[in-house]
């Protein structure tokens, strides 16, 4: 139904739910394509690996608890089904749950936990779907989230709120309302919808668990809002561009609504999306190319060191440039610069294994983080938004020489990409820890073809769920 023109407002919001209801298949590029096959393969990977985390078990347990409907399949768990909701709910969390998953590094935040879980759950639950139809709703997905991230980014992250769960809760909404092929008003709505449920909380990157459900929550709430447009709940019309209490006035303050449709339709903001090679946020992985770099040039190792210096943006500074506090939280280790910096120079590192239990208290690690200075660097803080994360790192070892690094974009960004090959094996590393070597596979081979598949999510829901 469409709504009468005394409630049609034309703006950003209306912008977006336009290009996302009209978006089709012949519209994408074999480079979306790749980027989108891409996406969904390093997300599975993520949130196979995070499925038996305690976060994921606990929010698992929850799900499980209310009986749902059991039709979409919970990665990395066998057996466990819920309804779509339910099922994204735990597999977005999963997917973010250890610190792996891409990152538009713009826009600060990490689509494909809130995407990629929507997209399959609801192509398990919601009907039949193509493989076609599946690459087409992850495109719509991260091209609405990347841009509406970009409005707020980096003022909504300074005002304390976690970019997942806001900008994600948007790509989820189009996601769904792409694969529920919604009209424009209803995609509208849908927007809307999400925006009244966009959250997350910062504080959470010092020793909670929450940080992890935050993508969880984005990827349910996400398709409510769809499903609600859908059935003729209306959400706020003008979402991005309200002056009072719309979206970008209420979380970024400060926001530039250009750049939510600046080259819509003609340039993909998608293909900026990037991905992880480490296991800590994104802010740190720039200082852990650097000393790797500088363990590889210098043989400098972990016992050799006096001091490091870490000049960084100040965005870098208050992400993570903190004071490393052993607390038993693994939050706590990855979302730490001083913690992460000193693994690597001790073990060459920041993947999995640097994160395990035993070494958030183990205390050489302990000692040389100590011996790490975080300090902003004026000239980097002038940067660009694609260079926010560009630091200067010293490493002065107990010989009185000092071996300096320069490094502006981390491995995995887009201007530093990581190749389709090194891409794989992180799936396939990640993967082959949980599933048979014969599901991880099938997964590859279906991906791999994924345009081509008739009904591929009832083939990935059982293969996903094939544990070792």
């Amino acid at each position: 139904m469409n709504a009468p023109a005394e409630f049609v407002v034309e703006g950003p919001t209306r912008d977006l739910a336009a290009f996302g209801t009209n978006l089709t298949f012949a519209d994408l590029n074999d480079d979306l394509i790749l980027h989108a096959k891409q996406c969904i393969r390093d997300s599975l990977g993520c949130g196979i690996f995070g499925a038996q985390t305690p976060w994921t078990q606990s929010v698992t347990r929850v799900v499980q608890s209310l009986n749902q409907n059991q039709v979409a399949s919970a990665w990395g768990q066998s057996g466990v089904k819920a309804d779509p909701l339910g099922a994204a709910f735990i597999n977005g969390t999963s997917a973010q749950g250890y610190e792996l998953d891409d990152c538009h590094d713009q826009s600060m935040s990490h689509y494909g936990a809130g995407v990629i879980p929507a997209v399959l759950a609801g192509a398990e639950g919601f009907g039949t779907f193509s493989g076609a139809d599946m690459l087409l709703a992850v495109v719509a997905g991260y091209e609405l989230g990347t841009r509406i991230g970009n409005t707020v980014s980096p003022h909504a992250f300074h005002r304390g709120f976690h970019p997942c769960g806001l900008t994600s809760t948007f790509a989820a909404a189009a996601a769904t309302a792409k694969m529920l092929d919604l009209d424009t008003d209803q995609f509208v709505s849908a927007l809307g919808l999400a925006g009244s449920q966009a959250a997350g909380l910062m504080a959470a990157q010092f020793g909670a668990m929450a940080k992890r459900f935050h993508s969880g929550k984005a990827a349910q709430n996400g398709m409510i809002a769809a499903l609600c447009a859908k059935e003729g709940l209306t959400g706020v019309r003008d979402v991005l561009e309200a002056p009072y209490g719309g979206f970008c006035s209420t979380y970024g303050g400060e926001y530039d609504l250009k750049w939510a449709t600046d080259g819509l339709g003609s340039e993909f903001e998608m293909l900026k999306n990037g991905f992880k090679r480490y296991s800590s946020l994104a802010s740190s992985q720039t200082s852990v190319d650097a000393l790797r770099g500088i363990r590889e040039r210098d043989g400098v190792r972990g016992e050799d060191v006096e001091k490091v210096r870490i000049g960084c943006t100040n965005m870098v500074y208050v992400h993570c440039g903190w004071p490393y506090v052993a607390n038993g939280e693994t939050i706590s280790a990855q979302m730490n610069l001083p913690y992460t910096g000193a693994v690597t120079l001790l073990e060459g590192n920041a993947f999995i294994d640097q994160y395990t239990d035993e070494k958030l208290f183990d205390p050489k690690i302990i000692d040389l983080a100590n011996r790490f200075e975080c300090y902003v660097d004026p000239e980097l803080d002038a940067g660009g938004p694609h260079e926010m994360r560009a630091v200067r790192v010293e490493v002065i070892t107990k010989d009185g020489k000092s071996h300096t690094w320069e490094q502006t974009y981390r491995s995995g960004h887009w201007r530093n990409p990581m190749s389709d090959e090194v891409l794989k094996a992180k799936f396939q590393d990640l993967a082959c820890r949980v599933l048979t070597d014969e599901a991880v596979d099938g997964i590859e081979a279906i991906i791999d073809n994924l345009e081509d598949e008739a009904e591929p999510a009832p083939k990935l829901g059982r293969l996903l769920q094939q544990v070792r």
